[in-house]
């Protein structure tokens, strides 16, 4: 897999083999979250059928939230065939691809060929359409961040988007671990190993945590200790939810992509499902 199309293909065809009725059947038996006016809920985009029940509590807490518009923001992991060579660059550092690209992107263009929400946005869509609701679904993929999400050009409309009562929902895939990519075999950690499972953990709460005090730096580096893609979704959900939101890790799992990648074992993604609620919140869900 060279590509995000290729990623996009890959999965189309997963929630093809599986069909709309058992997506549905995900949505039915997965838990709803409670929605936090002004929160968030974080999915991942790992193979649906391992993890499509964390995607489908999100759907499952939109619906019952009675949200008529939710934001989604995708990750954008390679923008167009086209335009590799330009990402490239940006990530690498140059000036005037950084300025070219490093903004809020739509759907249409730079970010046309990704995959990262298509999943949740497919099984939104089939619940709601079963409930006779239409629910407006904004995607947006912010695109090199960095520690200043303040001054991403087009943060400004999500901000608008947020203090209009949309559901904010983001997606990532907080560890990217093993062969497949790039960690040393010495250091490669085995994913039925319950030890593993609470490294993964406490990993995540470490990213959560930075988010939450804005530490971006420290974020930054975390996200490369973890090899997470979290790295422009997270800092944009930190600045619209604001400083000092709390989070509940509500499920993790640990999905082997030896096969799709080609890769000796253990190489594993770690999919979580995670809940943030903004500081102004108290416990019993009242405002302050």
């Amino acid at each position: 897999m060279e590509s995000a199309y290729e990623w996009k293909q890959y999965y189309r065809a997963e929630r093809a083999r599986l069909g709309a009725a058992r997506l549905l059947e995900m949505v039915d038996v997965s838990p709803t979250l409670e929605p936090a006016s002004g929160g968030a809920v974080v999915v991942p985009h790992t193979r649906i059928e391992l993890t499509g029940h964390q995607i489908a509590s999100a759907v499952s807490t939109v619906l019952a939230s009675g949200a008529d518009r939710v934001l989604a923001l995708g990750v954008l992991h390679g923008a167009r065939r086209i335009d590799h060579s330009r990402v490239t660059a940006a990530r690498a550092g140059d000036p005037d691809e950084v300025e070219g690209l490093r903004r809020v992107h739509d759907e249409v263009g730079l970010a046309s060929e990704e995959f990262s929400l298509d999943g949740f946005v497919e099984m939104l869509t089939l619940a709601a359409d079963r409930a006779g609701r239409r629910i407006d679904v904004v995607r947006r993929y912010p695109f090199l961040v960095g520690d200043d999400p303040a001054s991403l050009p087009g943060v400004d409309e999500l901000e608008r988007l947020m203090a209009d009562g949309a559901l904010l929902v983001a997606t990532t895939d907080p560890i990217h671990h093993g062969h497949a990519y790039g960690t040393p075999t010495d250091r490669c950690l085995d994913p039925d190993d319950p030890s593993t499972m609470a490294a993964a953990r406490s990993a995540i709460d470490d990213q959560l945590d930075a988010l939450s005090d804005h530490r971006f730096v420290d974020f930054a580096q975390l996200v490369e200790r973890d090899r997470s893609d979290f790295r422009d979704t997270g800092p944009v959900l930190a600045h619209l939810v604001g400083t000092g939101f709390t989070s509940d890790l509500h499920d993790i799992a640990l999905v082997d992509y030896s096969d799709p990648l080609d890769a000796p074992t253990p190489s594993w993604v770690a999919a979580a499902l995670v809940s943030i609620r903004p500081a102004r919140f108290l416990e019993v869900g009242r405002i302050v």
